[in-house]
């Protein structure tokens, strides 16, 4: 897992016009998504001290997933990849989600980035953010 720090507020880049020009700009929109995120399951709750995020990336390995902490923003992302199926005859039902992850959680306290607690066990990841006096 790597974490960084990035000592600047998040801020979103994109049109400031959401509607397209015409529909030829809406057709061609469609080919330039190469890859669907998914948001993992995240439970969010804070004591007096800290600031908890817990989230759910069972199968994802530390090397596959990246912490990054700005002033007003934790993201982590990453990738959970699908084992090869062999020999398949067919599918019965398909549920878990795999391919690239990524989760914004927005930090409404000021926090001290150099210290923070990232754990990952049991599917789990737990990062604890200090919240600063």
């Amino acid at each position: 897992m790597r974490y960084r720090y990035i000592a600047y507020k998040y801020s979103r880049q994109g049109r400031p016009d959401a509607a397209f020009q015409s529909a030829w700009d809406a057709f061609g929109a469609w080919p330039l998504q190469s890859t669907i995120l998914w948001r993992p399951p995240t439970d969010i709750y804070e004591t007096p001290d800290e600031i908890i995020v817990v989230i759910e990336l069972a199968g994802v390995t530390e090397d596959d997933m990246t912490v990054t902490l700005f002033s007003d923003l934790l993201i982590v992302e990453g990738r959970r990849e699908q084992a090869a199926l062999v020999d398949m005859n067919a599918c019965h039902q398909l549920g878990i989600k795999y391919g690239d992850f990524r989760s914004e959680i927005v930090i409404h306290a000021p926090v001290d980035h150099d210290n923070v607690n990232a754990e990952y066990k049991n599917g789990l990841l737990r990062i604890t953010l200090r919240k600063l006096d």
